[in-house]
């Protein structure tokens, strides 16, 4: 008798564990943080990291364009021309229509 009684006992004891384990996986798969919110935020940090990248490759290129604006007068002078339609006093700027025809 004492021995169905510590059976029956190491069996509860098996049976319950495998329910707790069997609980905590079905929470750690479908749960409120589950696997797939873990992939998407993976997806989300990678989309981040992606325009974080090019933000920094942007600023470099305005701090470059910075630099130059404060040190390159050509370029400068390249710039007032094309923006700003400017010209010289001793050049002949020559105007064209706009037509719609191609």
């Amino acid at each position: 008798m004492h021995r169905l009684s510590l059976g029956l006992r190491r069996q509860w004891l098996s049976l319950m564990l495998t329910i707790i384990l069997a609980g905590l996986l079905v929470n750690g798969l479908w749960g409120p943080s589950d696997a797939q919110d873990l992939l998407i935020l993976r997806h989300h940090s990678d989309i981040l990291m992606v325009k974080r990248d090019r933000l920094i490759l942007d600023n470099a290129a305005f701090r470059e364009r910075i630099a130059r604006l404060k040190s390159d007068d050509a370029y400068l002078q390249r710039l007032i021309r094309l923006e700003l339609g400017y010209v010289r006093p001793d050049e002949l700027v020559y105007r064209f229509p706009k037509s719609d025809q191609p």
